[in-house]
């Protein structure tokens, strides 16, 4: 149940919104966002967050303004920056979609009068009001936790519309923008690929924060051969800097030529707009399946370590896979400290067989 301190209840006009850091959960921050929106409509509504996930939101109506964060790049200069700019604001209300102890800190430090957010890392008296998580959040999809703060911020504001959660309201959505698309149309045609003849299919083969989550690096390479001598398709291997090298033992494995690797060579904006114009992503479970999801581009997601009940990337063409069967699956760990079998008992021709029958669904 939420607790509050006595703050009386207002429409707010300035919204400060604590983004988090990943990209797949800022992704799924989206709904609650557009919720927001809705119930607020007047109100101007800020997104504080960090460069990683700035740029998904660069073409969004849901927000009136980016404010830029650089804690991790600049430590505590930032912060005491960040705090005068929120003091001079004057914001009314914040929601915390980032569960940091800092995150309520900064908040409480800038002044910000209504401070909304769970009761995580020992910050409940920096909060105004908070919510307590509980066994019931289990298998529960995370884009409910955020839809709960705005629920929140209803209740604290007087908000006499009741809360309404339909499918469509829960799907996370993105828009590539005009100067996205164009970003990565240059990018295609400097690799020499022609996204509007063939199928263009775009392979996430590794996972920042997770070894666990990776399917083998021969499989996506069999992938791959198979899309391209079945369906025809072009493909490109994307991810961060630091996925570059899984990327490119996946392209040295792959027995037919012209393969792309853009691991590590896309901005943000190259990357929506690049996941825009593919016909289909089959990616580990990181950020760009969340991303690509949300466009409404079909996606393939391939899970183990981790639990799709609470964080798969949904959307009207999503998809996700994983091997049945599997006692130890949704363990969480970074590293299997056994064998990896929730991964290596996933065969390449059930994932091409799924992969072709998403292309095939195209138009």
């Amino acid at each position: 149940m939420p607790t509050s301190e006595g703050n009386s209840p207002k429409t707010p006009q300035h919204i400060l919104v604590r983004g988090t850091n990943w990209i797949g959960d800022a992704v799924m921050t989206t709904p609650a966002l557009r919720r927001l929106r809705a119930v607020f409509p007047a109100a101007h509504i800020t997104l504080l967050t960090g460069p990683r996930t700035a740029g998904l939101f660069a073409a969004s109506k849901l927000v009136d303004e980016l404010l830029l964060y650089h804690r991790q790049e600049e430590g505590a200069r930032a912060f005491l920056r960040m705090v005068r700019v929120l003091r001079a604001r004057r914001f009314n209300l914040a929601l915390l979609f980032q569960n940091a102890f800092e995150a309520a800190l900064l908040t409480w430090a800038g002044g910000v009068p209504l401070r909304l957010g769970y009761a995580a890392q020992r910050r409940s008296l920096l909060l105004t009001h908070r919510l307590q998580r509980t066994p019931e959040h289990r298998n529960r999809h995370q884009v409910n936790d955020y839809l709960d703060l705005v629920k929140l911020a209803e209740r604290v504001c007087g908000v006499a519309e009741p809360f309404s959660s339909t499918t469509a309201e829960l799907l996370p959505e993105l828009v590539a923008g005009a100067d996205q698309l164009r970003e990565a149309e240059m990018l295609l045609r400097q690799y020499g690929l022609d996204w509007q003849q063939r199928p263009l299919v775009a392979l996430n083969t590794g996972a920042t924060n997770s070894r666990a989550k990776c399917w083998p690096v021969e499989r996506f390479a069999a992938l791959g051969d198979a899309l391209i001598k079945q369906c025809n398709a072009q493909i490109v291997l994307i991810g961060a800097p630091a996925e570059r090298a899984n990327a490119a033992q996946v392209l040295a494995q792959m027995r037919l030529p012209k393969a792309i690797n853009l691991a590590g060579e896309t901005t943000m904006a190259q990357l929506i707009g690049l996941l825009a114009c593919c016909d289909l992503l089959v990616s580990n479970d990181t950020g760009p399946a969340h991303i690509a999801a949300a466009l409404g581009r079909p996606t393939l997601t391939i899970f183990g370590p981790t639990n799709e009940w609470e964080t798969a990337p949904t959307g009207a063409r999503a998809a996700l896979i994983r091997a049945e069967g599997i006692e130890c699956a949704r363990c969480m760990h970074r590293d299997c400290p056994i064998d990896h079998r929730c991964m290596t008992l996933l065969g390449v021709e059930v994932v091409v067989e799924r992969a072709a029958e998403l292309l095939n669904r195209i138009g």
